[in-house]
């Protein structure tokens, strides 16, 4: 009886011992298999992108050193466009165009203009404006106008009336240095003042005379150019447009040649007027 007992033990213990070395090995298999899913997962993970939206995508190593050199390469480009368009903005935000016109008053002075008896006469003048900017506060401002001017004169000489006008086409091609004035009070920081050389190119001319009972014209033969110095004040009422008053004055002789009073002709131009500028 105890042989048969002992001989059932030594076969339960047998048979328990590969049970369990199978379990042993079999969850050491389980934990391997896991872990081999764990890093395919985290493998995965690592291989996701994240779009601006939020929302991720699964894309693989490959597709996203892709997607990013591509994104680099976009931001380069962008980059490179918006260094191009700077440059081509820093040269042309100083340089703007416009178009300026005026209306004002002219007169001849000098020793001779008292003995014709020079009158005041009106001008007015249209052109183009170009505006070179410094600095915020300085700008060179050259104009090309073409400009009409009338003037007459009468003289009065034993009993004897002298009278009569002249008329002239002109190109005015002023060069200005402006400067608007620092930022003080809301009045000030809209002015500028202007000051520069002028040059007047005369195109063609027409006068008249009564002397007594005599009649004629073309006595008077204007100089081909006039040059003089130009100053003036202005007003800013917006960004584009702005009012000035001007003033000139020539420094060399309106006329070359004259057929009356001996050929008196030392007199130059005088002129102030009202303007308005619109630079686009």
């Amino acid at each position: 009886m105890k042989k048969l007992i002992t001989g059932f033990v030594f076969l339960s213990l047998a048979l328990a011992c590969p049970a369990t070395i199978f379990a042993q090995s079999s969850s050491t298999f389980d934990y391997e298999e896991n872990t081999d899913e764990d890093d395919f997962e985290n493998d995965d993970v690592s291989r996701t992108y994240v779009d601006e939206d939020g929302v991720t995508h699964f894309r693989s190593a490959e597709q996203i050193q892709e997607e990013e050199f591509s994104r680099d390469t976009r931001e380069e480009d962008a980059r490179r466009r918006a260094e191009s368009e700077a440059r081509l903005e820093n040269w042309t935000a100083p340089v703007t165009f416009g178009v300026r016109a005026s209306i004002g008053l002219n007169w001849l002075a000098g020793g001779d203009a008292d003995t014709w008896g020079w009158e005041t006469g009106f001008e007015f003048s249209a052109g183009g404006i170009m505006s070179i900017n410094l600095s915020s506060m300085l700008h060179i401002v050259p104009e090309v106008a073409i400009a009409y001017r009338m003037n007459s004169y009468e003289y009065t000489s034993e009993n004897i009336t002298t009278s009569g006008d002249i008329s002239a086409w002109e190109i005015d091609v002023p060069l200005l240095v402006r400067v608007d004035l620092p930022e003080g009070t809301e009045i000030l920081e809209d002015m500028f003042i202007e000051a520069g050389p002028q040059l007047s190119l005369n195109l063609s001319s027409s006068d008249s005379y009564e002397f007594g009972n005599y009649e004629g014209e073309d006595i008077i033969t204007p100089a081909t150019l006039e040059a003089g110095i130009a100053i003036g004040v202005g007003y800013a009422l917006s960004r584009e447009m702005a009012v000035d008053l001007r003033f000139y004055r020539a420094f060399t002789d309106f006329a070359k040649k004259t057929k009356i009073f001996n050929n008196k002709r030392s007199y130059s131009t005088m002129q102030i007027n009202a303007g308005f500028s619109y630079m686009f």
